[in-house]
């Protein structure tokens, strides 16, 4: 049996544990030695109990420098915000994870969009694998492609601000005496094998060469949606907190329609202020395939897993993006006429774009041609798959 550590390093709430579960289940099933060195203890009881898997901390970035790149615009940009920009910083994470993968000893590391991780592997005999959506994996191509070209062109500073993080990279790997790299993607290159765990109309890099695609899975567990018994079209609303939260349920009030909401850290104050027989505040997490199934129209921040799902469902979504990626996922929604987006400093436009999408047949149609086009995806085929080919990389010397 195998020794496999998991990574996970950016990125919050559910979207990066959820996805893994069934392969975890997999390999603790096989036998296989689990450790998950993660950037959010506290998800794990709600994700992986009773699995039998080591918890470690992951090395994050814990400060806030003058120098963020808002709004981002590459991957690269991301990488800076998230302590690529500072060497000395860069260095202290990368020798984390280096000594979390010396004392594990890991035979392979699947990691989950862990760029840090990914550094200080290049120091370690381990065996690594990349699992997650695009935007998780980005292509091997330098400069990395900007992903607001609407913004105008950018192509100067991108190359500029990515070869500063590639500098910094290289003088981690210089201080180890490893050699350094070329270009940034090479992070993402080097390793054994990639997963893109999305679908081609959802990959933020829609140009790349050679992925292969593995499509999206439910989560296991939550519960049965239990939807007010009352006539209209059913919402379902998964959001986390953000400055427009109370403008987005005022307009889920005025719309009348029975609704379900599932906030990420709701107070305890909107929840009974807007709380009604027509709105329900739901606490636990719910089963996004029984969601999708018996909603009419999905209210998203944008996250990847649950805008695929919803899209397999044949369900139309709006999507108020709290951040880049979020954001190529509303604009690969729209593309698809699969739904609309609104700019959640805009929370005027919340409840005229919720009426154009009730009353609109065409955002359903193209949510139905995009399940109907991906009717024999099978996900369970895709989760064996990639399990198999995890214990194949694991135990091969």
């Amino acid at each position: 049996m195998a020794t496999i550590l998991i990574a996970w390093e950016l990125g919050g709430g559910l979207g990066h544990l959820t996805p893994l579960t069934p392969i975890v289940q997999r390999l603790r099933q096989s036998g296989h030695d689990l450790f998950a060195v993660v950037r959010d203890l506290s998800r794990i009881d709600a994700i992986y109990a009773g699995l039998e898997v080591s918890y470690l901390q992951a090395p994050v970035k814990i400060t806030h420098g003058a120098d963020t790149i808002e709004p981002p615009r590459s991957f690269a940009h991301v990488l800076h915000n998230s302590g690529f920009s500072n060497p000395v910083e860069l260095a202290g994470m990368a020798e984390g994870w280096r000594s979390l993968f010396h004392f594990v000893k890991p035979d392979l590391i699947l990691f989950d969009h862990s760029p840090t991780a990914l550094v200080a592997a290049r120091a370690c005999r381990a065996r690594r694998a990349v699992i997650g959506n695009g935007f998780c994996c980005p292509p091997d191509v330098a400069p990395l492609p900007d992903v607001r070209p609407w913004m105008g062109d950018a192509s100067q500073s991108l190359r500029r601000d990515e070869e500063n993080v590639l500098a910094n990279v290289n003088c981690v790997l210089q201080r180890w005496h490893l050699e350094p790299l070329k270009r940034l993607a090479q992070l993402y290159r080097d390793v054994d094998d990639t997963f893109l765990a999305t679908f081609p109309e959802l990959d933020h890099y829609p140009d790349r060469v050679g992925g292969r695609y593995y499509g999206t899975w439910p989560s296991s567990g939550g519960r049965p949606p239990e939807w007010p018994n009352a006539p209209g079209k059913r919402i379902f609303a998964y959001q986390k907190p953000f400055a427009g939260l109370r403008d987005l349920l005022t307009a889920l009030r005025r719309l009348g329609c029975p609704t379900l909401v599932y906030i990420d850290g709701v107070s305890p104050r909107l929840r009974e202020e807007f709380s009604s027989p027509l709105l329900h505040f739901v606490s636990e997490r719910l089963d996004l395939v029984a969601v999708g199934a018996t909603c009419d129209l999905a209210v998203l921040n944008g996250g990847h897993n649950v805008v695929a799902l919803m899209l397999l469902a044949g369900k139309p979504s709006l999507t108020i993006p709290l951040n880049l990626e979020q954001a190529y996922n509303g604009s690969s929604v729209a593309k698809l006429e699969a739904g609309l987006g609104a700019l959640p400093e805009r929370p005027q436009d919340f409840e005229p774009t919720l009426k154009v999408l009730l009353t609109e047949e065409k955002f359903t149609a193209g949510a139905q041609a995009f399940a109907a086009r991906y009717a024999d995806h099978n996900a369970e085929v895709r989760i064996d798959e990639i399990t198999r080919r995890l214990e194949e990389l694991a135990t091969t010397p």
